[in-house]
């Protein structure tokens, strides 16, 4: 389980939460809801340790977990969690498989050689083999999107974040997005999303709306 308790995060003298309180557990798929510009984002980032908050509590599997200390929250980060970015964070210059795997290069539990095959194998389920060694400069918005979630996937971590993952998807491709949520979940993975996309309502097994400084079930 994940368990986030009485989460206090200010930028300056504006409060973005409140003792805002977050559960997720195994198996499940939460969704983080609300307009654009309220926190979603902040939330994952505080969930990725990405950014401290300013009082509260952070649970993973009954231990406490402590943003503030760097080293700990990288290798927590990097053996834990996937993150699917708004911005993709992808690297223009290189390739679509020098990004899907580049999370290996900081996890000791999977070789480079390992790293691709798994690669390999993530692409042609996502339709991408055919720009494996495409300059990602050079691919859609779309491709992005798909190489953004197979990097996610890549070290096959217990929980997956992702900020507004079908903003770029067409029909087609926003369905199969949806089929792999659902599979990992059903794996027992958990699956977190900030969106304001009502169509994913129907994967959700939990929904928690930001409303006044905290997330309301």
């Amino acid at each position: 389980m994940l368990s986030l308790k009485d989460i206090t995060k200010k930028y300056k003298d504006k409060v973005i939460f409140q003792n805002a309180d977050f559960e997720a557990t195994t198996g499940e798929i939460v969704l983080l809801m609300g307009q654009s510009g309220i926190g979603k984002s902040t939330f994952l980032d505080i969930i990725a340790g990405i950014k401290s908050f300013d009082s509260g509590k952070y649970y993973y599997q009954n231990q406490e977990i402590f943003p503030k200390n760097d080293e700990q929250m990288s290798a927590f980060r990097n053996q834990t969690i996937g993150y699917i970015l708004q911005d993709f964070a992808l690297i223009d210059d290189y390739s679509v498989l020098e990004n899907i795997i580049l999370p290996s290069f900081y996890n000791a539990a999977m070789d480079t050689e390992a790293a691709k095959e798994r690669a390999r194998y993530l692409s042609d389920k996502f339709d991408l083999t055919e720009i494996l060694h495409s300059k990602v400069k050079n691919i859609s918005g779309g491709q992005k999107q798909r190489v953004a979630i197979v990097r996610s996937l890549i070290l096959d971590p217990p929980i997956i974040l992702a900020d507004e993952p079908t903003t770029n998807l067409d029909a087609k491709n926003f369905d199969f997005v949806m089929e792999t949520f659902k599979e990992a979940a059903h794996k027992g993975k958990i699956i977190i999303i900030a969106t304001h996309d009502e169509r994913i309502l129907n994967i959700a097994d939990k929904v928690y709306q930001v409303e006044n400084y905290k997330l309301i079930v």
